[in-house]
Parts: C-alpha cells; sequence; structure tokens
C-alpha cells in the first residue's frame, strides 16, 4: 500500500576511500535504529486505518483520519527542521521524536470510537514530527550526494525488513486472539511501544560531530523561518519539485480515505489478508532496494522517479476494479517494486536540489507541501465519497472518486517528465 532533487550541492565530503569506510561503519547505530524502530511501526501501521473503519468510521471520517495525520505530521516540521540547522545537532530530535511516537501507542488501547483514535493519531505526528526533517537530514550530513541514493536504500531495506516480520506476526496475533478490538490490538499496541523507546536509545550511540560555530543570536527563529522560504525561493529546482511533488499528492491522497473501507466493507479482508497484503510488498520492495538504490545513482534520479510516480497511477484502479482481497495481495508485488523505485529517488532528488547548509530546512518545507496538498486532497476524498455513495450507492461511489484520483495522478505523473537530471558523479 501507498505511504509515504538541480542544483548542484557541494559537500564538505572526501572522496578517498578509507575516509567513505570510516563514514560507512559510523552509520551503523542508525541501521539498528531503523530496524527497531520499523519492528513497532510495522506491528500497528498497516492497521490504523483498518482499526478506524472498525470502530465505525465513515468515507468523510476516513478523509480526516488521513489529512489530520498529514497536516500535524508536516505542519511543524518547517519549524522542528529549522531549528535543527541552527542547533546544528540532529540525534536530539530523533531521541525525543521517537520517545514522543512511542508513548503515544498506549493510549490507542482505550479508544471508543473513530474519532478518539484519529485525534490521537494527529497528536502523535504533530509531536512526533520533530524526527522527519532531523533524521533525513543527518543522512544528506554524512553521506556524499553520489551514494545517497544505495545508503538512503541499504538503510531502508534494513527498515522494512524490521516492519514485515512485525506486520506478519501482528497480523497473526490479532486473528488468533480475536475477542474485542482492544483486545485484538493489545499486543501490538504495547510492542509498538516498547520497540519506539528502544529505538530512541539506539540513536543515541551515535556520535554525532559538535559544530562549535557561532550562531546568529539577534534573529529570532520565527523569522529565521521567514528567512528559509526566501531562501527556498533562490533554489529554483527545489521550488519546481514542490510544486510538482504538490499535484502529485494531492490528487493521490484523495484515494487514500477509501482503501480501507474497500478492504473492510467490499473485500471483507481479515487483519491477516491486509497483513499479508503489506508484507508482500515489503518482501519485494526489500528484494529490489538495492538494485534500486545503485539504479538511482547510475541511471539518474529523474528516469526513476517518472517511472515511480506513473506506476502509482495503478493503485486506486486497483482498488476500484478489484474482485477480492487476494487479487490486491499478487498486484501489491508490482507496488514492492514501485516502492522500492521511489524510496531510493524521492529522497535523493530532494536532498540534491536542498541547499547544504539547510537541508532540514529544506526537508521540513517539502514535507510542509506534501502535508498541506495531501490534507486537502484526503478531506476532498472523504467527503466526495460520502456524497457519491449516497447518489450511487456503496461500490459505484468509491470507484468515482477512484477514477478521479486516477486521472489526477495521470496528470502528476506527466509533470515529474519536466524535472532536470540532479545526479552528480562520482570524481
Amino acid at each position: 500500500m501507498e505511504k509515504s532533487r538541480h542544483s548542484s550541492v557541494k559537500t564538505t565530503f572526501t572522496h578517498n576511500k578509507p575516509s567513505e569506510d570510516k563514514k560507512e561503519a559510523s552509520l551503523t547505530p542508525l541501521y539498528v535504529r531503523s530496524i527497531v524502530n520499523s519492528l513497532g511501526t510495522g506491528m500497528v501501521g498497516p492497521f490504523m486505518s483498518a482499526y478506524a473503519v472498525e470502530l465505525g468510521a465513515s468515507s468523510s471520517d476516513m478523509g480526516w483520519f488521513q489529512s489530520s495525520a498529514n497536516l500535524s505530521n508536516n505542519v511543524m516540521q518547517i519549524f522542528w527542521g529549522r531549528l535543527s540547522d541552527r542547533l546544528k545537532r540532529r540525534i536530539p530530535f530523533i531521541f525525543f521524536g521517537s520517545i514522543i511516537v512511542a508513548g503515544l501507542w498506549i493510549p490507542m488501547l482505550f479508544v471508543a470510537n473513530a474519532t478518539q483514535l484519529i485525534v490521537l493519531l494527529a497528536f502523535q505526528a504533530l509531536l512526533g514530527s520533530m524526527a522527519t526533517p532531523a533524521w533525513t537530514a543527518l543522512l544528506g550530513d554524512l553521506v556524499p550526494s553520489f551514494k545517497l541514493g544505495r545508503t538512503n536504500a541499504a538503510i531502508y531495506l534494513w527498515a522494512s525488513v524490521g516492519s514485515l516480520i512485525a506486520t506478519l506476526a501482528s497480523g497473526i496475533i490479532m486473528v488468533s486472539v480475536g475477542g474485542t478490538l482492544q483486545q485484538i490490538f493489545f499486543v501490538p499496541l504495547i510492542v509498538a511501544a516498547a520497540c519506539g523507546f528502544a529505538s530512541s536509545f539506539f540513536v543515541l550511540k551515535f556520535n554525532e560531530k559538535k559544530d562549535n560555530e557561532k550562531q546568529n543570536s539577534k534573529q529570532g527563529l520565527v523569522s529565521d523561518i521567514f528567512g528559509i522560504l526566501v531562501q527556498a525561493k533562490k533554489t529554483p529546482n527545489f521550488v519546481k519539485y514542490c510544486y510538482i511533488v504538490g499535484i502529485f499528492e494531492f490528487f493521490m491522497s484523495i484515494s487514500w480515505p477509501l482503501f480501507s473501507i474497500t478492504q473492510i466493507r467490499i473485500l471483507n479482508a481479515s487483519m491477516l489478508q491486509i497483513a499479508l497484503q503489506s508484507v508482500v510488498q515489503s518482501l519485494v520492495t526489500i528484494t529490489f532496494q538495492g538494485w534500486a538504490g545503485k539504479l538511482v545513482d547510475t541511471v539518474g534520479r529523474r528516469r526513476i522517479l517518472v517511472f515511480f510516480r506513473f506506476s502509482l497511477v495503478t493503485v486506486p484502479l486497483a482498488y476500484a476494479l478489484s474482485p477480492d482481497m487476494n487479487t490486491l495481495i499478487v498486484i501489491g508485488a508490482f507496488w514492492g517494486v514501485s516502492m522500492a523505485l521511489g524510496q531510493a529517488s524521492v529522497t535523493a532528488y530532494l536532498l540534491d536540489v536542498s541547499a547544504a547548509e539547510h537541508r532540514g530546512s529544506y526537508v521540513a518545507l517539502f514535507n510542509l507541501t506534501v502535508g498541506l496538498t495531501s490534507f486537502f486532497g484526503s478531506l476532498i476524498g472523504g467527503y466526495l465519497s460520502d456524497y457519491m455513495i449516497s447518489l450511487f450507492g456503496l461500490v459505484a461511489g468509491l470507484q468515482i472518486v477512484y477514477l478521479v484520483s486516477t486521472i489526477g495522478r495521470g496528470i502528476g505523473a506527466f509533470a515529474h517528465l519536466s524535472l532536470e537530471e540532479t545526479l552528480k558523479q562520482s570524481p
């Protein structure tokens, strides 16, 4: 399932072999953190939307489910990203963000309706968002541009392994336990919290280099954030990328509220089938992740990005026409290849078009763009599907909205053809 760069950026990395070996070795704590953290998110992440539907969420409720989490996750990132750049520190933001996310899995055991779950998830995303720009910026700080694709792919690969194992185990546990919704989700949510706490402490093992450069304390953080907006306008390739991705994300998110409704109410999927769909896609993604990373660093970012976006046009079509859940599980194998290519190319392109000294802020600004467009897209998709269902019934109503998303995704995918290649070859 779904969900979630042209200017040259100079780096301070030297390119002799011993230096690079040392830098690769220093990434070990980040690999470990990714695996442990993904074990937690994999236990519950693929099932949260189904949880909301089982709690009685309507299409419009699911619109709020998707939009509030997306907006909350991205609205504060520009603040956290800029603060991270000013302090020249990444680890504290990753640590505390992970702690907050882990702690807020526990209250979800006690929700009584979909609205309570939506509010908790939005609050979790809002406070936990401090970790996202810092994590991406840390990767950009440590890895030379010509190796970003492969390194990002490797980290994502190991994270996917953890998530795959956890999702399959969680699906089996929930089917075996039975009982009330709270009883079904008890073990997965507890494990998710435990893994989240553990991953927070693993990241502390990474020795982040301190920068003693004096900061301009006369400039307030708020005015500094406005300054980064002005700075971003001077990076036309970054602005263009945000604009194009924003168009695609808007139409892509229109169909997000519908997926779980289709799975639960039309295809009568069990939690184990939902887990299997996620596992099959993740397994294929893991298999092709290394290949995808090398491809992005050799063929280039743009071609892979274009293929990735066009492949996502098939998602709403598949959900609109699929006769059963098993069909979606099989098609998920193709989406697994697509996600491997997307994971390797999207971040590499973003870091390529971001100014090196403002990476955290640029990542946050990009994510804010995605958050705002997907916020409105998900809300429109939810309310539009409610209206269409009232006119044409559940199946036909959802199919109409899926068609709108398909056409819009096609337009956004074509827009990616106008991007320029950013790959810098190794000297």
